[in-house]
């Protein structure tokens, strides 16, 4: 009989698939309206942080609505967008009595507006998730009476907004005026590595009955998070391939040479200011970082660089390390 393999890589998950956060959800979720924003890499779990919050949500009582921004590029599709996002809550709202068919959704600020009349008639807080969030930072650029109109029927009512974005569309929000949506911008939620102890939960799979765990011994636990980093998706990638093969070295050097990883890493470098990208590439060609600045903090809540007891800061985890060394080595 085949072994199942627990881990999953490059698809969202949340519920008992969901490891970690739980500073970042419990901030999140004590929040009773305004805005919020997690910035993050990719893969380092933005979706899946807005999929736990909608599952968390719902369970007390709220009405959480996941908004998927990717791809949108004018109103039309971010009007349809937003349609769809009601579809696939339907069963939530229909349970608080609220049919999908009456609202209108042909007009975005309408569409919002209706939503959040009819949900606080009922006295249900609505907590909306938006996801690729630079889409509509983008559109806000582009549409700024379209961006306005949907900001100001938000913030005037009791509604939770969390926008799941890059670390250069927040950088890009801030000059952007969209009925005060994004300005006053709070201090954004940098959803970086992993703690410690979160990351050896994910690579025994903890929640998992004990029969179906990997099985990994302390050594293999802490060899996988140390060479990851505690970043989610490695830990997912080189968890999955030790427990394929049985060795955590040739494991990490199977994932090493994955050219999926030198696209990651590239597109992560490309969303960074230009002082942040000299520090990484720095630190990984120097052995590590020695100033204290804003740079260098922001690299380390993303979890590009980490800093160890001694005060040291080195690259995030070691497949980031050799692909900025191979990359800039001069």
């Amino acid at each position: 009989m085949s072994r199942t393999v627990p881990f999953v890589v490059g698809q969202w998950v949340r519920g008992a698939s969901f490891y970690g956060r739980s500073r970042e959800l419990d901030g999140l979720l004590a929040r009773d309206r305004g805005c919020a924003w997690v910035c993050g890499l990719r893969r380092v779990g933005k979706t899946s942080l807005l999929r736990q919050l909608e599952l968390l949500a719902g369970e007390r009582g709220r009405l959480p609505l996941f908004w998927d921004l990717q791809g949108v590029d004018d109103g039309a599709e971010l009007a349809l967008s937003f349609a769809d996002a009601l579809l696939d809550a339907g069963e939530a709202l229909a349970a608080r009595g609220i049919a999908v068919a009456d609202v209108p959704t042909r007009d975005l600020a309408t569409a919002v507006a209706h939503l959040l009349a009819a949900l606080e008639a009922r006295r249900v807080p609505l907590l909306l998730l938006c996801d690729e969030a630079d889409e509509l930072v983008s559109l806000a650029e582009s549409h700024p009476d379209l961006a306005s109109a949907l900001g100001r029927a938000l913030l005037a009512s009791t509604a939770t907004v969390v926008l799941a974005c890059s670390p250069r569309g927040v950088a890009r929000a801030r000059d952007v005026e969209a009925g005060g949506l994004f300005t006053p911008l709070t201090a954004p939620l940098a959803l970086g590595a992993l703690t410690d102890d979160e990351a050896r939960q994910l690579v025994r799979q903890s929640r998992l009955p004990t029969g179906s765990r990997p099985g990994f011994d302390e050594p293999t636990v802490e060899a996988i998070r140390a060479r990851c980093g505690n970043h989610p998706m490695l830990l997912q990638l080189v968890g999955r391939r030790c427990l394929e093969i049985g060795d955590v070295d040739e494991a990490c050097r199977l994932v090493t040479a994955d050219r999926t990883l030198e696209h990651l890493f590239a597109v992560d470098l490309g969303l960074l200011a230009a002082d942040e990208r000299d520090l990484l590439i720095s630190a990984a060609r120097d052995g590590g970082a020695r100033r204290d600045d804003a740079a260098l903090r922001r690299l380390i809540d993303l979890g590009l660089l980490r800093c160890d007891g001694a005060g040291r800061v080195d690259v995030g985890n070691s497949f980031l390390a050799a692909w900025l060394r191979n990359r800039h080595a001069s």
